[in-house]
């Protein structure tokens, strides 16, 4: 059971989550930013149950670590007092994976039949830790 939250902390996360409630299909989670305590849930993702809930609890609010989402970035503006606003780490290193694919598809589109197949399999190394990649790994990470 959530305790009632009368003022949300000066760092705060905001994602949302597909759940089902009578109210819509996502609801949204807030959690304390420095520990990671789920603080309150939220009925759907709308823009104006955020910027309520935010105007009514989050006067102390600096910084909120959300992903990206248009709807969420306005409420937040609307809401608080100029606060950083920090991409969360997953959203980032989806950003980051899909632009590393997307390089790899491009180049390895270039490469004669055996070696697009060969660079396409070993795509994991790409990856990996440099510590954590064997001698051969390493040939064919530097190799494609």
């Amino acid at each position: 059971m959530l305790k009632k939250v009368e003022t949300l902390p000066p760092v705060i996360a905001i994602d949302e989550y597909k759940g089902d409630t009578s109210a819509g299909e996502y609801q949204v989670v807030i959690a304390d930013g420095d520990t990671g305590q789920l603080l309150d849930i939220l009925p759907d993702r709308s823009v104006d149950t955020v910027k309520e809930y935010l105007r009514e609890k989050g006067s102390e609010v600096e910084m909120v670590n959300m992903d990206m989402s248009h709807a969420f970035k306005s409420a937040v503006k609307k809401a608080l007092r100029s606060p950083v606003i920090v991409a969360d780490r997953f959203h980032c290193c989806r950003y980051i994976y899909w632009a590393l694919e997307g390089v790899r598809r491009r180049v390895q589109s270039e490469f004669d039949d055996y070696n697009r197949k060969k660079c396409k399999r070993k795509k994991h190394i790409f990856y990996k830790r440099e510590e954590n990649l064997t001698e051969n790994q390493r040939w064919h990470l530097e190799r494609y």
